[in-house]
């Protein structure tokens, strides 16, 4: 069986290097600056254990190095979907299988509309941080969950789940894979909150006024996925109901009882954060625009405010050179004002 990647960032990188490190052929397709830390590339878990690329590790520029692979990770950001779809639709061979491992929703149904090739879609649950070049350290805990796949693809999904789990990534198959990615959606609404506040996942976490914000996000989120037929399951072992009462709870519960959920590198920064502070574009149309998205489509009666307030907030601090950052107060003021 040979991997291939398309969107060799954090996540891609690091899962890339993992399964090169079980002995699996990898080729991703990098960027220079990756490909020149090619010898030094290191992916560590959880635990500390450094994981290092086999010698047949492929990383190139051109997209054809894909072209005899058996599965197909696409990790690139969701408003970069289309374009990847385009490529491998030219590279890809037709007996491959494509694994959409993003945030969002739609990116599965975008990868299908121009491939021909299977496509499933998926999700990985835990948070990877770059402190150095050539270094990806993963900064949380969870799996990597993924959609079924049938006959030849099946039995190399078999195969991923199998060196997955041998280099410390539990990586699950999953029949109901739209409701577990409704479910990451929801957690991804945090996202937002980081983004517009400027600090880090444990900071958000830590900070009651903020998972406050996040408590009315997800709330808000959770009624309008389901309006929109859709169940969202757990990610990280408690319903997401249960989250949201949690998360209003004060700090000497959350931080004492519920210390899994705010179990979080110091430095992990979301990657709408990082996009911000890097003068990027974000994709917060795929996260809390989603959940505004799906609400207009649902009719008046059904609202994302907060949703939107935080969308619109994100997009108003894209390529500031200095980025005016809101309080938390602001923001929990302006979303509980709004409802």
């Amino acid at each position: 069986m040979k991997v291939g990647v398309f969107g060799a960032g954090a996540i891609g990188a690091s899962v890339g290097i993992r399964l090169s490190a079980a002995g699996i052929p990898v080729s991703m397709v990098a960027r220079p600056s990756l490909i020149s830390e090619r010898e030094t590339l290191i992916s560590r878990g959880l635990d500390g254990h450094a994981y290092r690329p086999g010698d047949d590790l492929v990383l190139d520029e051109d997209p054809a190095i894909l072209g005899d692979v058996d599965l197909c990770l696409v990790t690139v950001k969701s408003r970069h979907t289309d374009e990847a779809a385009a490529t491998l639709a030219s590279v890809l061979p037709p007996t491959a299988a494509v694994l959409s491992l993003q945030n969002g929703l739609r990116n599965p149904q975008r990868l299908r509309a121009a491939l021909e090739q299977p496509v499933a879609g998926g999700m990985v649950s835990y948070n990877v941080v770059r402190p150095e070049p050539g270094t990806f350290v993963q900064a949380t805990k969870g799996p990597i969950l993924l959609g079924q796949l049938s006959d030849a693809a099946g039995d190399a999904l078999v195969q991923l789940t199998a060196a997955a789990e041998s280099v410390g990534i539990p990586l699950q198959v999953r029949p109901d894979i739209e409701d577990v990615m409704a479910g990451k959606l929801l957690l991804n609404l945090n996202n937002g909150i980081c983004a517009v506040t400027g600090v880090t996942i444990a900071e958000s976490l830590r900070d009651r006024t903020l998972r406050k914000c996040f408590s009315i996000l997800m709330r808000e989120g959770l009624h309008v996925l389901r309006e929109s037929g859709l169940r969202p399951r757990s990610i990280v072992g408690l319903p997401p109901g249960a989250i949201i009462r949690l998360l209003r709870l004060p700090n000497f519960i959350v931080l004492n009882v519920a210390k899994g959920l705010v179990a979080v590198d110091p430095a992990a920064k979301s990657s709408t954060l990082q996009d911000i502070e890097a003068g990027k574009p974000t994709e917060i149309d795929d996260l809390c625009g989603e959940i505004v998205r799906r609400a207009e489509g649902l009719g008046p009666a059904v609202l994302a405010i907060a949703n939107g307030t935080v969308t619109d907030a994100v997009h108003a601090l894209e390529g500031q050179e200095d980025p005016a950052f809101w309080s938390p107060d602001r923001l929990h003021g302006e979303l509980i004002t709004r409802r």
